[in-house]
């Protein structure tokens, strides 16, 4: 209930924080949208040239990349100052938050909101539902892949806390959290145009698979309803697994000042 009640605190100041710009922030909301939209466009263009790649029709390619895509959304409204844990580490605030009584990781993830992603987050909306409408499948499987996103966003939370490790270690000289954004780029395509090893990561290790190729197929081709449990069950305890290895490095973690 405490985290709760502060996790409503924390996004009321975020959502001030937002209105005090509030210009800044249409302007990136439109910014974001365009850039999707193009981004759209040009995966049309490729399919006019190649109309079907590994089996997917460029409709069920749009729905992989609108399920990333939402799923990102997600984690850059809400997590997205985990990529910056590093900032924390070099310039030493990272010791304030560590001297509070809350949890470092919902302090640091909660710290700030990122304006642009509402604009992703639209986006990925209306591509789902468009997309879904153009392959027949019924607003059940819609309303599915939304609650799906809740829990997929945490496979990038976790990617990203899993990059912020390597800072813990280095004192904040080395980051590898930006890679989230790479691996976000790898999760708006099916599995099956990578490499069988490449599957294999992606799908038991850095498990970027299960974000948008897995709950398409599973759900929208093959109607397995038991996914609808596996996916988010696997997403927490990526996650979990995760944040057990930040916390064992956390007590590790050296002050900057020391």
């Amino acid at each position: 209930m405490r985290y709760l009640k502060l996790l409503a605190t924390y996004l009321k100041v975020n959502l001030k924080s937002l209105a005090v710009y509030d210009l800044d922030f249409y302007f990136a909301l439109a910014g974001m949208i365009i850039q999707n939209l193009l981004n759209i466009l040009a995966l049309r263009f490729i399919f006019n040239i190649v109309p079907r790649i590994k089996g997917y029709s460029f409709a069920q390619l749009l729905l992989t990349c609108a399920l990333a895509t939402l799923a990102f959304a997600i984690f850059r409204c809400f997590f997205i100052n985990a990529l910056n844990i590093s900032d924390y580490i070099h310039d030493g605030r990272l010791d304030t938050i560590l001297i509070k009584p809350v949890n470092p990781l919902f302090q640091l993830v909660n710290e700030r909101v990122d304006e642009d992603a509402w604009g992703d987050l639209i986006v990925a909306l209306l591509l789902l539902i468009i997309v879904d409408m153009q392959l027949h499948n019924p607003w059940y499987i819609t309303v599915m892949f939304i609650f799906i996103s809740l829990f997929t966003s945490l496979i990038f939370l976790g990617l990203a806390v899993l990059g912020n490790i390597v800072a813990l270690l280095s004192s904040g000289l080395a980051n590898l959290a930006e890679t989230t954004f790479d691996f976000f780029d790898m999760s708006k395509y099916p599995l099956a145009i990578y490499s069988s090893a490449l599957r294999l990561i992606m799908t038991f290790i850095l498990p970027i698979g299960w974000v948008a190729s897995i709950p398409q197929e599973k759900i929208a081709v093959e109607h397995e309803w038991i996914w609808l449990l596996l996916i988010p069950g696997a997403c927490v305890f990526f996650f979990i697994v995760i944040y057990q290895l930040w916390r064992v490095f956390l007590q590790k973690y050296q002050s900057t000042g020391s």
